[in-house]
């Protein structure tokens, strides 16, 4: 069977991308069958083994040429039948991804385009002896984690237990970085592969890879919260403000510490042109040599970066040997309403921990399984999973863009962030790497030659949306999968963001603008269809599965704070429901999503709440 899908892998593909060589077709191979092998949803990999299967048999002889593959996928993402519009997206995006996850900078394709090719790093892999108890173990390392180990470790003994490895100081290529330092290499999704997941995988977590976007919890959202846990002036309170800033000044965060790249000088003339305000991004950094490095997604400068590793865990506050990293958290041993042991693996290496408390911070995807599998049961565990969905609009100029280069993030725009009933969506640059933009923008109709060549000129916006759409855990064993409802309220916000980012886009000169739709929606300025008639195209997405190509970067809500164990899984105190001595502090005890860039909201709360333990 695997003779059967490999040949009609190598035969869309060289389709869909027929200026790879045979090095880089072969990469793409090998990362396509790495999908097939490590995709936890069983169900949906065997529909798209099946498809390929049924292809090879000369199917599509019957009903395309090859030439007419692109014309092919292209139709299948317009089809009225869902099935049918899934089968073509998921092929687009799939593709894409391989695409994006096998250049090595040597074959025929990066003759086309001028992008810096890093050469795999390191990965530092340190063993720590596990010890036979510890009086608080905090299970993950990022935004959440990090700052619960720092201020419980001026009272207890902490020890820190991370799945991740530690970052190298390399500026790694998208191969390497998504491999080895986010969940499921990079390619987690939802079911029916409607939302791509990015969450990091390293000590440090999400704080170590992430775009150093630091942004204040706004005072809306704070209000929110307070009324959705029944509160006056919790988490609007001067006490939460003050962990807030606390948390700021500790990373030394500030809009000095960023500028506006190149790549985004297009698109801000476009909004000032359409009377759309913007701010500059306050950034966590220390040394501003990192300040223009584009890289740090995939794990670069962590030494300039303040993540929770480098700022939480200095050696003059925290024992390093209590980081035990490379560590799998199996589950909580539970007995008369208490965590009394964690169950780790390293390895061939398990061992039952003894642990007097015990902080939960594995993150929105992964915290509700680890309750999961050590038998804690609460309704609201798993559910009310919010992602801020985020797609996104690329123009294309002229002058050359490097849409990779720079600063990750230099602005946004929060003018319609409370467009409807406190919620709307936010307006961003985006880093345009490969492993982006060609997933996202895959453009199955032109010349990919053309389109390749033309990488540098194109510069790309997001709109990040503020979602009541909810998600949650479909199973828990092999690997938990997730399913999520996109709904129309969340829709028509992200539309609307879209246009106005098109509406940019073309009113500072853009003389291309593509919308990540599927299938890509694609304006030029020489063809007979007006930009009106493009902007309504647009604004007529419909809404249904599979329509937008959906990503998220920000999990939360999964174990949401209420203090009635029937309506929330933490009490105000971060402690879960029924267990003296387990708490919660990563962003699954959000009431509701962020808004913004969760990572300042993240370690906000977690001082806030382990302050008090």
């Amino acid at each position: 069977m695997d003779k059967r899908i490999s040949k009609s892998f190598k035969t869309i593909f060289s389709s869909l991308y027929p200026n790879f060589d045979d090095a880089e077709r072969k990469n793409a191979e090998e990362y396509f069958f790495f999908i097939l092998k490590n995709y936890p949803d069983r169900s949906e990999i065997n529909q798209l083994k099946l498809f390929f299967f049924t292809f090879s048999f000369g199917v599509r002889k019957l009903l395309i040429k090859d030439k007419n593959i692109p014309s092919f996928v292209n139709n299948l993402q317009n089809s009225s039948l869902m099935l049918l519009r899934q089968l073509g997206t998921s092929i687009s995006t799939l593709f894409g991804i391989c695409n994006a996850r096998s250049l090595t900078g040597e074959g025929n394709l990066y003759k086309h385009f001028e992008y810096p090719v890093h050469k795999n790093g390191n990965v530092e892999k340190k063993t720590n002896e596990f010890p036979e108890s510890i009086e608080v173990a905090v299970l993950g390392s990022g935004a959440g984690g990090g700052v619960a180990a720092n201020v419980l470790n001026e009272k207890y003994e902490v020890g820190i237990f991370d799945k991740g490895s530690y970052l190298n100081k390399e500026r790694n290529n998208e191969t390497f970085g998504y491999h080895n330092f986010y969940e499921s290499y990079g390619m987690q999704q939802t079911r029916k592969f409607s939302v791509l997941l990015l969450a990091g995988k390293s000590v440090g977590g999400g704080t170590s890879i992430n775009w150093t976007t630091s942004l204040k919890t706004p005072e809306n959202i704070l209000k929110e919260w307070d009324s959705l846990t029944n509160q006056d002036k919790y988490f609007n309170s001067d006490a939460f403000k003050n962990s807030m800033d606390y948390v700021c000044k500790k990373l030394n965060v500030s809009e000095e510490n960023n500028k506006i790249p190149h790549k985004e000088v297009m698109l801000i003339e476009g909004l000032e042109k359409n009377n759309i305000g913007y701010k500059i991004i306050p950034r966590n950094l220390t040394n501003l040599d990192y300040l223009d490095d584009g890289f740090s997604t995939f794990g670069s400068g962590y030494e300039s970066r303040n993540s929770t590793y480098t700022s939480w865990f200095s050696k003059d506050t925290f024992d390093q040997k209590n980081i035990y990293s490379d560590t799998n958290i199996k589950r909580l041993v539970i007995s008369n309403n208490r965590a009394t042991h964690i169950e780790v693996e390293n390895g061939s290496n398990t061992k039952k921990i003894a642990v007097n408390k015990v902080i939960l911070s594995a993150g929105a995807l992964n915290t509700p399984k680890i309750l999961m599998d050590s038998g804690y049961s609460n309704k609201h565990l798993g559910k009310n999973l919010k992602l801020h969905p985020v797609s996104g609009v690329a123009g294309k100029y002229s002058e050359e863009q490097k849409a990779w280069d720079g600063s990750m993030q230099g602005f946004y725009s929060d003018e319609f962030l409370f467009k409807n009933d406190n919620y709307g969506y936010i307006l961003e640059g985006l880093p345009m790497h490969p492993s982006l933009f060609f997933p996202f923008f895959p453009n199955n109709t032109d010349s990919f030659e053309s389109f390749v060549k033309d990488y540098n000129y194109w510069s790309g916006g997001i709109v990040l949306t503020s979602d009541t759409s909810s998600g949650s855990i479909v199973n828990k064993s092999p690997q938990h999968l997730w399913k999520y409802d996109f709904n129309k309220f969340d829709h028509d916000h992200l539309v609307d963001g879209l246009v106005n980012l098109v509406k940019a886009y073309h009113s500072s000169g853009a003389s291309e603008i593509m919308v990540a739709s599927s299938p890509t929606l694609h304006w030029k300025e020489d063809s007979e269809e007006t930009i009106e008639e493009f902007i309504s195209k647009v604004n007529s997405i419909k809404h249904q599965p599979f329509r937008i190509l959906l990503g998220s970067a920000h999990q939360m809500g999964t174990a949401r704070m209420n203090p009635d164990p029937n309506k929330g899984v933490v009490d105000l105190d971060g402690k879960v429901h029924g267990l003296e001595n387990v708490y919660i502090t990563d962003s699954s005890v959000f009431p509701r999503c962020s808004g913004v860039n969760p990572m300042i909201s993240i370690q906000s709360v977690s001082h806030f709440l382990t302050s008090k333990i």
